[in-house]
């Protein structure tokens, strides 16, 4: 099960927020923003903490784009406010990181052990006529590609983010009006 997420900025005056949940280091909120609800929203609480009602914020958040709009959540990672102050919680970014180098580990053992699992019941097929130590060679080196491919993959991933959260200004502008059609009925 793949998350599928977007980098998107959204701007407006800030109306209302209210936390409705608490969890470690974040809340979860509704904000009223340009008189459009947005529910289902993560943010760290030294950026909550330093936002006003009543004044404009451009904030920068990882949107989930599910089909399923219930599931849907954003997690702000930084907030710009209207005398160009940029919130955001450095350390989060190395976390982040760190996040994804355990999922990548996690990953390439996971793909390791069923690739070498598959290349023994596939090794006689492939390499039948070959000696029984060359066969084993094959297995071991096919499911080491393909493990570090995979944990690769998420090491790319977690660079990506990365280097994404360092250059804010190239993140997708969305109105608060078309932001909000990503979430279910049920959360508004």
């Amino acid at each position: 099960m793949f998350i599928k997420f977007e980098y998107l900025k959204f701007a407006g005056c800030l109306e209302d927020i209210r936390v409705f949940e608490h969890l470690s280091g974040f809340v979860q909120v509704i904000m009223k923003i340009d008189g459009v609800l947005i529910p289902n929203c993560k943010m760290p609480i030294q950026i909550y903490e330093d936002l006003e009602q009543g004044s404009h914020v451009e904030f920068y958040a990882l949107v989930q784009n599910s089909k399923n709009k219930v599931k849907n959540t954003a997690i702000v990672l930084a907030a710009k406010t209207a005398s160009g102050r940029l919130l955001r919680v450095p350390s989060m970014r190395y976390k982040v990181q760190l996040h994804f180098w355990v999922i990548a580990a996690m990953w390439a053992a996971i793909a390791f052990v069923l690739s070498w699992i598959a290349l023994v019941f596939g090794a006689d097929f492939l390499m039948g006529s070959r000696s029984m130590s060359l066969q084993w060679s094959f297995i071991n080196s096919g499911a080491s590609v393909i493990g570090l491919l995979t944990g690769g993959f998420f090491v790319g991933c977690g660079i990506y983010l990365f280097h994404k959260t360092s250059v804010l200004d190239t993140w997708k502008s969305i109105a608060p009006a078309l932001l909000v059609e990503r979430f279910s009925k049920l959360h508004r």
